[in-house]
């Protein structure tokens, strides 16, 4: 995040206290009062969770892309706009599957078409971080490939701010690891799975874009209802989780 920087603000360095989505709803939002906040999802990690949001926006429900497995980041933008002009007194949390996998941009796409090894659309896909573990692809590629989804989804950020108003921060849920071995763990970890809290998977940006004013902050009588999805295991799997 730092060597890409297209804002030209100091990108900090906080600490999650997760290192898996799940883990970072549960310790985060599960029995807390969220009624002044709108989430904008695309991760269908939201969809089985008891929460209390004035509203939850699953994004991937109706703009999943069955072609590259995963939602666009435009599509989270447009959702979150949209929803900032009907909920003006709340706050966002607008969450991006980029730069998590699926890698979308041409390095990455080329890394889903040899996993499948041909054409055949219905062949399963190995999650990259299980192709790197099985020394299937480098390092080196997965990084490029890492890369390329970070800045999709950061040119997001412009449209954002030309839109939104008060203060917005961009930050994350959680990093990955490429191999490092954990100490009290005898095996090299891959990727962000949940309960590993080693400082390197932790650590997130935090940039700061510059505002004038705090927007005013109502929360609403009711939490949103909480509602029953099809699909979600296959989302989680076209997402790596399974």
């Amino acid at each position: 995040m730092a060597e890409i920087d297209p804002f030209e603000i100091s990108v900090g360095k906080v600490h999650s206290n997760s290192s898996h989505t799940r883990e970072f709803i549960k310790r985060n939002f599960t029995g807390v009062d969220c009624r002044d906040t709108v989430y904008v999802t695309a991760s269908p990690q939201f969809a089985d969770f008891e929460l209390s949001f004035a509203h939850i926006e699953h994004v991937w429900q109706n703009n999943w892309n069955e072609n590259i497995r995963t939602v666009r980041p435009e599509h989270v933008t447009k959702a979150a706009i949209d929803l900032d002009n009907e909920y003006p007194n709340k706050r966002l949390i607008i969450h991006y599957m980029q730069p998590h996998y699926p890698f979308i941009g041409p390095t990455g796409r080329e890394i889903d078409e040899q996993a499948t090894f041909g054409p055949n659309r219905e062949s399963k896909y190995s999650s990259v971080w299980v192709q790197l573990s099985a020394g299937q692809i480098s390092e080196a590629t997965v990084r490029t490939a890492y890369r390329e989804n970070l800045e999709l989804v950061l040119s997001e950020m412009d449209r954002l701010q030309s839109e939104l108003t008060g203060k917005i921060v961009l930050t994350s849920d959680h990093g990955n690891l490429y191999g490092k071995r954990v100490c009290w763990l005898p095996i090299r970890i891959y990727g962000h799975p949940p309960g590993i809290h080693d400082p390197e998977l932790t650590a997130v940006p935090w940039v700061e874009f510059p505002y004038e004013e705090r927007r005013s902050i109502v929360s609403a009588n009711e939490s949103a209802t909480n509602v029953e999805f099809e699909s979600v295991d296959q989302r989680l799997r076209d997402l790596g989780y399974r």
